[in-house]
């Protein structure tokens, strides 16, 4: 099961992960990208704009791209 917390009070954010973290049946597993948004994006639509304009200057195809995969 997956639950998230926003926890709105920083300086009581250590406190509570090192109070959950010595219970044995809980597994803590960070995601820092929640925390490094822009706006009011998801982490997916903040990480997809990074690969905007990738492939601005070449020269792909549909066509050249099944050349090159059928080939291997």
């Amino acid at each position: 099961m997956l639950i998230t917390l926003d926890i709105k009070n920083e300086s009581m954010k250590d406190s509570f992960l090192n109070f959950i973290g010595t219970l044995d049946y809980i597994d803590i597993k960070s995601d820092t990208t929640s925390t490094n948004n822009l706006g009011n994006e998801t982490p997916k639509q903040n990480k997809f704009n990074e690969f905007a304009g990738m492939w601005e200057n070449t020269d792909t195809t549909i066509d050249s791209i099944r050349k090159e995969a059928w080939a291997k």
